[in-house]
């Protein structure tokens, strides 16, 4: 039996990169994804890449709450049961101090750690209905120790525990 035989799991951030490759990964391991992103040419074409039955995809604003009643109600109406997230869905603008302005840290913290936020609150009950699951919160290093040109990404990349 595959690791997460029938299990669902909500990936933000999940069209490329290394969201891409957990959708993957969860469907090789007999899992079932729903791919949230603004990336719709590609997350599309990841979910076609997946098959139907394995995967969908829809637009996801990880910093817009009803964004996230929506991921949850169609993780639950199309495969009929949600559990788990993974919160991948980051970003990363590089600026010194002196060029990062209040707007561009603000979207930093409403992407980095809002969106985070957000999603665990969406999925917990969905979760809870099918009986638990687990909540994975993705980071980065640049949360730890600073970086030049990176200030909104190391102050945001301490993302929230479940």
């Amino acid at each position: 039996m595959a690791r997460f035989d029938g299990k669902v799991v909500l990936i933000s951030g999940g069209a490329r990169g290394q969201g891409a490759a957990e959708a993957r990964l969860l469907v090789a391991e007999g899992g079932k994804v729903v791919l949230g992103d603004l990336r719709e040419t590609e997350g599309q074409a990841l979910a076609a890449e997946l098959g139907p039955s394995s995967a969908l995809f829809l637009r996801l604003d990880v910093t817009e709450k009803a964004d996230w009643a929506r991921a949850v109600a169609a993780a639950v109406g199309t495969f009929g049961a949600l559990h788990g997230l993974v919160n991948n869905a980051g970003i990363y603008v590089p600026k010194t101090l002196m060029e990062t302005d209040a707007a561009l840290f603000e979207r930093h913290m409403r992407v980095n750690q809002l969106g985070c936020f957000l999603g665990t609150k969406a999925v917990v009950p969905a979760m809870e209905r099918a009986g638990g699951g687990a909540i994975v919160n993705i980071s980065s290093v640049a949360g730890l120790r600073g970086s030049p040109g990176a200030i909104a990404c190391s102050a945001t990349n301490v993302r929230c525990a479940a």
